[in-house]
């Protein structure tokens, strides 16, 4: 991969330090997944932050989770089933809020597509699937 401007590179290394930040939170809030923000963290990370990228992932109350998702392409069920009560509460609050059809339509299309898509995904093996 070729090395992105420096502008890029500053952008993915606060989009990879904000998604560590609320990952980090997640590991404390029960709502806040925390896997889905440390694979965008390492992501952005990758692009901007080389140092960054290998900080996290030789988090040692990261490595489980990344190693499973590497690995495995395993999602805790803790956090899978949150991710998804979110997207049901988002769904309904822009509901509630009168958010126009066509949003209502390709937001419950594009939700139902990747709850679809978290759920079908295994539960890590060789730990408590509900720990994370």
């Amino acid at each position: 991969m070729s090395t992105p401007p420096a502008r890029n590179r500053l952008g993915y290394r606060v989009l990879a330090v904000a998604a560590v930040g609320a990952g980090s939170l997640g590991i404390f809030l029960p709502l806040l997944p925390t896997t889905p923000l440390l694979l965008l963290a390492l992501w952005a990370a990758a692009r901007g932050a080389p140092d960054l990228h290998e900080r996290i992932r030789r988090h040692p109350r990261f490595v489980i989770t990344l190693d499973a998702w590497e690995h495995e392409g395993a999602v805790p069920k803790r956090a899978k089933w949150i991710a998804c009560l979110l997207l049901l509460i988002s769904w309904h609050v822009l509901w509630w809020n009168d958010a126009p059809l066509w949003l209502l339509i390709a937001l419950g299309i594009g939700f139902t597509v990747l709850a679809l898509f978290l759920l079908t995904r295994p539960n890590p093996k060789g730990t408590n699937p509900d720990a994370h």
